[in-house]
């Protein structure tokens, strides 16, 4: 049955690398990501915060890999 519910499981080095990277990495990789966003999509852009959005997911994936687990993402 296709509910239209999507989950997907993030890589365990990629929750690891995010567990593990310092304020510097995630500033770099914010960066490197909004001006992805700008070529791409303009003035469209989105006005989430994205460093915020990556310390977010970076505090989940601590958690996971302390707790032995993993990160997950899941959409309606």
């Amino acid at each position: 049955m296709n509910d239209a519910v999507e989950v997907f499981a993030l890589p365990k080095r990629l929750t690891r690398a995010l567990a593990s990277a310092s304020s510097a990495e995630l500033e770099e990789l914010a960066g490197r990501w909004t001006t992805r966003l700008r070529s791409e999509d303009g003035d469209d852009m989105t006005d989430d915060d994205l460093l915020a959005v990556l310390q977010g997911v970076a505090r989940l994936a601590a958690s996971a890999v302390n707790a032995g687990g993993g990160l997950y993402s899941w959409s309606f």
